[in-house]
């Protein structure tokens, strides 16, 4: 297949495919620095945008709902009660940060405000209202991944003995990606967190801590013959962006069996699954898709399909826009539209 022409995958795929379910969607983008002081910090600050958040407040008061990942629909949440802004407010994706004591905070002022939160995993249903009330408006909206950036490369070869685990999640579990590997004839590359790797390993384990370009990063894919993704038993869908994007490229891939991913893993034939922690079940799976490459090959090849049939754009729009439209039914008419706030 070719190469996509694109230099990034299309992280924002919703508000253009709105319009197909009769939705239309206005982007507000984040603004820059020195309008939003917080732009250049990490999202969770960045968001809280307070300029753009009046704008909505002010100046979309027709509109039919508001979308917004979770900083960015926090300002609106608190004021529009005494700004009288009648809009519903749906919160996109519930931030799970274990012991982040910002983020946890504000999840508790805010999400019961909320007309309706998504979340990313149908587990967190039940975890969100036991949290923050049995009350709590949440709904499960499956994730997608961009097919054309993410796909087999031609260039690839089929020979490689490298080993991929990437991720800065903190529910990552890479020290039991390092056990799985010890003594195997394979290459590891670790894109993470710097972390200490002991020098008997040294010769064996690249580890990447630096910033790559996501045409660089998608490189270290191509180049993998085998893709981990272990994690812990975590809240949120941890690893759920790297799973799918080494499916979508067709990689043979091992997973951990973490509940919280369980809505993306991929049937036997696509790629293994091994329960979370297990070294040696890790180490198994390692060391059968190494000795057998045309099984290895196959796996791919059936990895992409998968992608392709579950994790594709369109699908994710349909369930977002059917979403959407239960929350207007019988509020606003079919010329309804959304804005979306990134």
């Amino acid at each position: 297949m070719p190469t996509s022409g694109a230099d990034a995958p299309n992280r924002h795929c919703l508000p253009p495919l709105l319009p197909g379910s009769g939705l239309q969607a206005q982007v507000l983008p984040i603004l820059p620095w020195p309008w939003n002081p917080l732009a250049q910090r990490h999202e969770a600050f960045g968001g809280l945008d307070l300029l753009r958040a009046l704008r909505v407040l002010f100046t979309q008061r027709s509109v039919a709902l508001v979308c917004a990942h979770f900083e960015s629909a926090v300002v609106i949440l608190l004021l529009r009660r005494w700004l009288r802004f009648r809009p519903p407010v749906v919160i996109w994706e519930v931030p799970w940060s274990p012991g982040w004591r910002y983020r946890e905070w504000l999840c508790r002022l805010v999400l019961p405000k909320a007309d309706f939160s998504v979340v990313y995993s149908s587990n967190q249903i039940e975890l969100v209202r036991q949290t923050y009330g049995a009350r709590t408006a949440v709904a499960f909206v499956p994730f997608c991944v961009d097919l054309d950036f993410f796909q087999p490369q031609s260039g690839a070869t089929a020979k490689a003995r490298h080993i991929l685990s990437t991720g800065l999640d903190a529910g990552r579990d890479f020290d039991v990606v390092l056990r799985a590997t010890q003594g195997l004839d394979v290459s590891l590359c670790l894109k993470t967190h710097a972390r200490a790797i002991s020098a008997d390993r040294q010769g064996e384990v690249t580890l990447l801590t630096g910033h790559l370009s996501h045409t660089d990063f998608r490189r270290l894919y191509e180049e993998a013959a085998i893709v981990v993704v272990a994690t812990g038993d975590t809240p949120n869908a941890c690893g759920v962006t790297s799973l799918m994007e080494a499916l979508a490229m067709g990689k043979p891939t091992v997973v951990s069996d973490n509940p919280a991913l369980r809505d993306y893993l991929p049937p036997p034939g696509a790629g293994i699954v091994v329960p979370v922690g297990d070294d040696a079940a890790l180490r198994r799976a390692l060391t059968h898709l190494l000795n057998h490459p045309d099984e290895a090959q196959e796996m791919g090849r059936r990895a992409r399909v998968h992608a392709e049939q579950h994790f594709n754009p369109q699908d994710h729009a349909r369930a977002a826009a059917a979403l959407f439209q239960s929350i207007l039914a019988g509020q606003h008419d079919q010329d309804a539209s959304a804005t979306s706030g990134y």
